[in-house]
C-alpha cells in the first residue's frame, strides 16, 4: 500500500500525470484493505484527470466488492461501466455472474447474462458453466437444460465442468431418465467421464438410494482402468450392507480388489 502511494506521489512531484496502470495499482491496494470510500475517490480522480478507469480497474473493484459481500455495489460498478466508454469484457461478465450466483441472486445473474450479448460480449464456457451450476444448485432443471442447449447453439463446446452439476442434480432429484439422456449427450459430444465424475455419480446415486445404478457406474469405472477412491468404495459398501444386498457387495469388493492390482 505505502509503496504504491509513494510511487504515485513521486510521479506527481515530477510534474507527470499518473497513467491508468499507476491508478489501478492504487485502486488494487485500497481494495485489498477494503477501503472502498478511498477507491471511489481514486475512481473519481481518474475521471477528473482525463484518465478513466479501464476494464482491469473495474474488474478489480467488482471482485473486491463481491469478496466483501457488497453485492449491490458490485452491480453499481457494472452500471457505471455501461454508462462510461469502458465496455465490460467476457471475463468481467463471467466474474460478476459468479459473484451474483454465489450470493443466491439468480435473477440478477440471469439479467446480467441476458444483457451480456446485448452489450456485444460473447459468453464463453466459463460463463455458461457458472450459469448452469447456479441453476442446478437451486434444482432449476428446465433452466439448466435450456442453458446447455443455448450453449451448443452458440457453438460453445461443453466440458466436464458443464455436465458435473447437471449430473449431480439428476442424482439428487432421482431423475434417472434425464441422467441417462445427459450421459448419452456427453458420449455424442466426445466428453469422456473421468474418475471424479464417476465418483460424483456413485456418491449421488448412493445418497438417493439408487444403489443398482451406483454399482453399474462403479463397475464401469473399474472396467476403464480407473481406481475408485477409498471413500467412494466404502460408501457404496456401507449402503449395500444397509440394504442387505450381499451379492452386490461381494461384487463391489471383488472389483475394488481388481482395480488395486
Amino acid at each position: 500500500m505505502n509503496d504504491a502511494l509513494k510511487s504515485m506521489e513521486e510521479i506527481k512531484e515530477h510534474g507527470f500525470c499518473p497513467d491508468v496502470i499507476s491508478y489501478t495499482s492504487i485502486v488494487e491496494a485500497y481494495c485489498r484493505e477494503k477501503y472502498f470510500r478511498k477507491v471511489d475517490s481514486v475512481l473519481n480522480e481518474m475521471e477528473e484527470k482525463g484518465c478513466p478507469p479501464n476494464v482491469v480497474t473495474y474488474t478489480i473493484v467488482m471482485h473486491a466488492l463481491g469478496k466483501g459481500k457488497e453485492i449491490s455495489k458490485a452491480l453499481e460498478v457494472y452500471e457505471k461501466m455501461k454508462g462510461s466508454s469502458c465496455v465490460p469484457d467476457t471475463s468481467f461478465y463471467s466474474s460478476l455472474i459468479y459473484i451474483l450466483s454465489k450470493a443466491g441472486r439468480l435473477k440478477d445473474a440471469r439479467d446480467v447474462f441476458e444483457d451480456m450479448t446485448k452489450q456485444g460480449a460473447i459468453p464463453d464456457v466459463l460463463t455458461y458453466n457458472t450459469m448452469i451450476s447456479a441453476a442446478c444448485m437451486h434444482s432449476q432443471e428446465e433452466d439448466a437444460l435450456k442453458l446447455l442447449l443455448k450453449m451448443e447453439e452458440s457453438s460453445c463446446k461443453p466440458d466436464l465442468n458443464t455436465y458435473s452439476p447437471l449430473l449431480k442434480m439428476c442424482c439428487r432429484n432421482k431423475r434417472m431418465k434425464v441422467l441417462s439422456a445427459l450421459l448419452n449427450h456427453m458420449f455424442k459430444k466426445d466428453t469422456s467421464l473421468e474418475a471424479g465424475t464417476y465418483s460424483l455419480l456413485v456418491h449421488g446415486l448412493c445418497k438417493s438410494g439408487k444403489l443398482e445404478h451406483a454399482c453399474l457406474f462403479f463397475e464401469e469405472m473399474v472396467s476403464k482402468g480407473l481406481v475408485p477412491k477409498d471413500c467412494t468404495h466404502k460408501l457404496l459398501l456401507k449402503e449395500l450392507e444397509k440394504k442387505s444386498m450381499v451379492e452386490a457387495k461381494e461384487r463391489v469388493e471383488k472389483l475394488m480388489s481388481q482395480a488395486r492390482q
